[in-house]
């Protein structure tokens, strides 16, 4: 065990990757404190039922948010270095431009969507009128989703600091609100703003953020760089752009559409309590996301310098860290869970026990499997990873329906091990074919390796 860790540690690359992870840690470790006491304050002020109601809201507009809006980041990353790479500025800046003008334009597109929509779905699931005004004006938030290329942009800078000092200030305004709003014993409707209020403002920081990183860098007259010819520049990058948002989508799709069906088949209160273990589980996500965001990188700069010793290294030790990690959580609420939720919500809520413990082992799965799906990406292989995400998630949604009606609320929690399984079985897949036709110590092989029916999908 020391060696192996001895080992792990002695690697440049992991020095960096945890040196960039542990920074966004330290600030999301604030967020996450924050983000628990929110929840806690929420669930106490309004209770089971209207929690549930806020909740199905949120779910509703990220739902759109996530499915219009286009996962732009990923693009940015893996052509905005490359432009870097080569002092290609010019280059850089019509990357830049063109995903800023797809970020707005599918910004304004899903705000009009989801203002448009919310009659349907509220048919759907019975909403009150006044849940359909609230949804109406949370659907701004979709306007202001303009920070795929900001993303993008601080994460190639390496401004790892500035993403934990925004998400730590933003997660601080959003307690004082909720905080005021307990104070002042507002209803549904006030905590509703305020839940609004702190996502728009944590999307225009930082884009105001990524933009003063830019002109500091003398990255200047943006606007006036033609788009011209860049496909022929930067090849491949609308196949890119699109293969990474459509599997961006299907993903956020199935995230977002479990608290639909939830709302429609058990009631408001088991929404709430949904809500509270998927909460719960995100202390792993409050690690896999930072991980992902520090891996990525690294990872396509191996790829890109041809050092698929280092490359395999990272990706196989961060799957044994991760799975002793996700044991370990699952292990600790076992034990101690039902007092945690008790001490965080209230004694009503610690129904939410029993499917949080599934939902843990199925994000347990997930969280072991994360480094695979980074590798595919920075092997030039996103149209792969819509099929890792769109094939189980096809599953997915008939299973959830089946078991949710059958198993009441822990049928979510078993329908979510079905989805995890079938996802990193898919993934493991195609990383043995890609590490098959990757020789260790020559040239990449060609950016198309495998399809989906060279592994049998």
């Amino acid at each position: 065990m020391i060696s192996f860790f001895k080992k792990t540690f002695a690697s440049e690359t992991f020095k960096r990757l945890f040196k960039n992870t542990g920074v966004l840690i330290s600030g999301d470790t604030v967020s996450a404190i924050l983000s628990v006491l929110t929840l806690a304050i929420t669930a106490r002020a309004l209770g089971t039922e209207k929690l549930g109601m806020l909740v199905l809201i949120d779910a509703y507009v990220r739902l759109v948010d996530k499915l219009i809006n286009f996962q732009s980041w990923q693009f940015m990353i893996k052509y905005g270095s490359d432009a870097l790479s080569t002092k290609d500025t010019s280059g850089f800046k019509a990357l830049v431009k063109l995903g800023t003008i797809v970020d707005a334009f599918t910004a304004l597109i899903g705000c009009v969507t989801s203002v448009a929509l919310v009659t349907l779905i509220a048919h759907w699931q019975k909403w009150s009128p006044e849940m359909i005004f609230l949804a109406r004006i949370y659907s701004l938030i979709v306007l202001c989703d303009i920070a795929g290329v900001p993303t993008g942009i601080l994460r190639i800078f390496g401004k790892f600091k500035s993403f934990s000092v925004q998400k730590s200030i933003t997660s601080v305004i959003k307690f004082a609100g909720v905080l005021v709003a307990w104070v002042l014993r507002c209803d549904l409707s006030g905590f509703l703003w305020v839940w609004m209020l702190t996502e728009i403002i944590d999307y225009l920081s930082l884009t105001a953020m990524a933009w003063t990183e830019l002109h500091r860098r003398d990255f200047r007259n943006i606007w006036t760089e033609s788009l011209a010819g860049i496909t022929k520049r930067f090849p491949g990058v609308w196949k890119f752009l699109i293969s990474t948002n459509l599997t961006g989508s299907v993903k956020v799709g199935f995230q977002g559409f479990d608290i639909l069906v939830v709302g429609k088949l058990l009631g408001f209160s088991d929404v709430s309590l949904y809500n509270l273990a998927k909460k719960l589980c995100s202390a792993l996500d409050r690690l896999a996301n930072p991980l992902f965001q520090s891996l990525y990188p690294e990872l396509t700069k191996l790829w890109a310098n041809k050092d698929f010793k280092d490359f395999r290294f990272v990706v196989k030790r961060m799957i044994y860290l991760l799975g002793g990690l996700s044991i370990t959580a699952l292990i600790i609420f076992m034990i101690w869970g039902r007092g945690i939720i008790a001490m965080m919500a209230g004694r009503e809520f610690i129904a939410a026990y029993s499917v949080t413990i599934w939902y843990l082992i199925a994000n347990g799965i997930a969280v072991t499997a994360l480094p695979l799906s980074p590798m595919i990406l920075a092997m030039g292989q996103a149209h792969l990873s819509f099929w890792i995400q769109f094939l189980p998630t096809l599953i997915y949604f008939p299973v959830l329906f089946w078991l949710v009606s059958t198993f009441g609320l822990n049928g979510a929690g078993y329908a979510y091990i079905v989805y995890h399984g079938i996802r990193v079985a898919l993934q493991c897949g195609f990383a043995k074919q890609l590490l098959k036709k990757t020789p260790r110590d020559a040239l990449p092989p060609s950016p198309v390796i495998a399809t989906p029916e060279e592994v049998g999908v």
